[in-house]
């Protein structure tokens, strides 16, 4: 027994390891062409610094050019440009700020304190906003630590502009020829998302479901889902609007949407198929079923991106013939199923009580076929929503797909108000109000942070460390505003570190002839950007051997740069650590009874939504529409609370029985909001019986007991289950089971 209980973890750690390995190193489209960008962006600079014999001014413009590509925010050309030259702009003051006052040690303290808390601060205003801050401050601890003449700094100036310039020109250059480029990748993207939580979902054990790893898939489709709509969206309020391939991108949008649902329907049910053992011998064309479906989602997705040949019409019809196949299989199986029920049913109305072991049978026949049911709906629904999408793809005018056109529609020009425009600076000044308050968390993070970073500044000017604003550097980096995070990141950023930095000293030595520094800082460069949004070990690993190696550069005779940098950090990680657990500390398990609170909100909606919807005939497009904003809000409020937990598991305090009452909660609340968009992809197949309206009252009941449980989340308070809710709900039961069977 011991032994056949160990032999399958024997058999898939390996496996799960290499399966770990191979997810980390492993790049995707998006990480290459981040990879080449911005080795592109960072290795001209130095190229021309080399072949100039100007390498120290050559850096001042890599500098630039790195901190504009910090400040991309994604997605739409708009955005992305407005926040770039946004921070080009205060870059560039910045560098001439901190180059002039750099040597004065109370006054660039005094500077750094103000600039960390204000760039900070500026995250309440967006993501756009805080990625300008954060360049901002970057350049800031950067420049200061090289101090110069006022000649010096109009210098540095003008390369900071060039540097910016470079970096907006390779980020943005073939906007004008392909101005739906973003909207197409994200769009792309929601789809590979939905097919990898396909894949997921229909390959779990019975008592994996939805696992960590589903959990993370769960946590990505959120964030293509909300990319996908914000870029779309975006695009429909600017001049881009009007052109029909943004109605195209939008109606794919749409179905991606109603794709998600039913997979995560479809996953239910197969867990229930699991938990009673319907459909054993079927589950492997189950599997191969589920993995054509995953395989067809990914085709539209890459054509959606612009590929042509992704979208086979060979392979895309025998793919929906396998689709229409299982349920073909399903719905053959239902008269046989219902035969075996009514033959069952029938000795309780000849008077003959059902034996224990009948009635469990009875019960089990009942489930069954319920289940079969809706599995073949839900195949169905499936093949209708990607023939619909192929159709959507291959109907279209592929003159408008492919070149995307130069002129995309009519501009449409605001007139300008300055009415308008002072109630935006007004709307901004009272947001700015409202956060001054410990009870703001945006605020309590910036105090720490300025504080912190002022204090490490102090100390390296008036202790004149070697390079002592490296310490600053990683405080920017490394602070987070909960202390879990802070953890996280204070580990990742060491080991990296400590890593890059044995690497870089065994490159250098290796390297004893100068100019092949060149084509192993073009390596690096791609390497460590590659992983930038992936891995951020890996990224820091990589990122420190190129500093190092472009340093040996500059200054062949500092020797020291690699310790210097290890140093710096576990300095920079320490003061973190410390400042997030003594000064305003922010713990997930205060926070977390809050946000589950909104969970359980959003799953109330949701619920009340789809039950309406039942009660209303299932036809109603403004109970449809309710049901839909109510889905969107319950998915993002749940992925919320997964990722809150996660944190919580980093802090210290949390006790093991908190860890598993949040955990009971989170895990439950999830499985409600997956069984509600279960219930949800079957509004449109309603049987039309009058017993539905027994649903009013069980919704009011679930209203107030859900209440309750919120009520009781937010204040740690216990409840106890109401016993006629219980009783009511095995009447609600039987009545529709007998509805459903008729």
């Amino acid at each position: 027994m011991l032994l056949s209980f160990l032999k399958p973890h024997h058999k898939h750690a390996p496996n799960a390891t290499h399966a770990y390995i191979r997810t980390m190193i492993t790049l995707d489209t998006a990480a290459w062409r981040s990879g080449v960008r911005m080795t592109i962006i960072v290795v001209v600079p130095l190229l021309i610094g080399v072949l100039t014999a100007h390498l120290a001014l050559s850096v001042m413009a890599l500098l630039s050019a790195l901190g504009v590509a910090f400040a991309d925010v994604g997605g739409a050309y708009q955005n992305r440009a407005i926040s770039m030259f946004s921070a080009a702009i205060c870059m560039a003051v910045t560098a001439l700020i901190a180059t002039i006052t750099g040597a004065n040690p109370w006054l660039v303290t005094l500077l750094m304190f103000a600039l960390a808390f204000f760039g900070s601060m500026l995250g309440i205003y967006g993501h756009l906003a805080g990625k300008v801050g954060f360049s901002t401050t970057l350049v800031f601890i950067l420049v200061m630590g090289q101090p110069a003449s006022i000649g010096v700094a109009w210098m540095r100036v003008l390369l900071f502009i060039i540097g910016a310039a470079w970096s907006l020109a390779v980020s943005l250059w073939f906007w004008p020829f392909r101005p739906f480029h973003p909207a197409r990748q994200a769009v792309s993207g929601y789809y590979q998302a939905v097919s990898a939580l396909l894949r997921k979902a229909s390959h779990i054990e019975l008592e994996q479901h939805w696992n960590e790893e589903v959990k993370k898939e769960r946590a990505r489709l959120q964030g293509a889902h909300d990319k996908a709509h914000h870029i779309v969206a975006g695009q429909r309020s600017q001049r881009l609007g009007a052109h029909p391939f943004n109605y195209l991108l939008l109606m794919l949008v749409l179905r991606a949407d109603s794709i998600m649902e039913a997979v995560i329907a479809l996953a239910e049910e197969l867990a229930v198929a699991r938990t009673h053992n319907y459909h054993q011998g079927e589950q492997p064309a189950f599997a191969q079923t589920m993995e054509q479906c995953a395989k067809i989602l990914e085709q539209l997705a890459h054509t959606i991106a612009g590929n042509k040949q992704a979208l086979r019409p060979e392979t895309l019809e025998r793919s929906l013939y396998t689709i229409e196949t299982q349920e073909y299989v399903l719905r053959n199986s239902l008269p046989q199923l219902e035969k075996d029920y009514y033959a069952l049913a029938n000795t309780r109305k000849l008077g003959d009580p059902l034996e224990p072991k009948h009635s469990l049978v009875h019960a089990w026949l009942s489930l069954r076929l319920v289940n079969t049911r809706k599995l073949a709906n839900l195949l169905k629904r499936m093949g209708e929503l990607i023939g619909e999408t192929r159709d959507l793809l291959m109907q279209s005018d592929d003159q408008e797909i492919l070149k995307e056109m130069l002129q995309a529609g009519a501009t449409s020009k605001g007139n300008f108000s300055c009415n308008a425009l002072y109630a935006v600076v007004r709307e901004r000044v009272s947001l700015f109000k409202d956060n001054l308050t410990l009870r703001s968390f945006t605020l309590r993070h910036a105090l720490r942070l300025a504080t912190i970073s002022a204090a490490a500044v102090a100390i390296a000017k008036l202790l004149r460390i070697p390079d002592g604003s490296w310490i600053a550097l990683n405080i920017l980096f490394i602070l987070r505003p909960d202390y879990g995070s802070t953890r996280e990141q204070t580990v990742q950023r060491i080991l990296g570190t400590v890593i890059g930095a044995i690497l870089g000293m065994l490159l250098i030595t290796a390297l004893h002839i100068s100019f092949l520094f060149f084509p192993v800082l073009i390596v690096l460069s791609f390497l460590c950007f590659s992983y930038q949004e992936g891995n951020n070990t890996v990224f820091i690993l990589f990122f420190t051997t190129f500093i190092i190696i472009m340093l040996d550069l500059t200054m062949p005779e500092h020797g020291l740069v690699p310790l210097i940098r290890i140093a710096t950090t576990l300095a920079g990680g320490g003061m973190c650590i410390l400042a997030s657990y003594l000064f305003w500390p922010l713990w997930e398990r205060e926070r977390l009874p809050q946000q589950m609170g909104r969970t359980i909100l959003a799953n109330r909606a949701y619920i009340a939504s789809v039950l309406a919807a039942y009660m209303a005939g299932g036809n109603k497009q403004t109970e449809l529409e309710a049901v839909r904003r109510a889905s969107k809000g319950a998915h993002l409020q749940n992925v919320n609370a997964a990722a809150a937990f996660q944190r919580m598991l980093s802090e210290q305090k949390a006790t093991e029985n908190e860890i598993e009452r949040l955990h009971i909660l989170v895990t439950y609340n999830q499985r409600i909001c997956d069984n509600v968009t279960a219930l949800a992809a079957h509004i449109s197949t309603r049987p039309g019986h009058d017993e539905f309206h027994q649903l009013e009252r069980f919704s009011q009941q679930m209203k107030w007991m859900l209440l309750d449980v919120e009520d009781a989340t937010r204040t740690g308070q216990r409840i106890a289950v109401n016993p006629p809710f219980k009783g009511m709900l095995r009447d609600v039961l039987a009545s529709l089971s007998a509805a459903l069977h008729q």
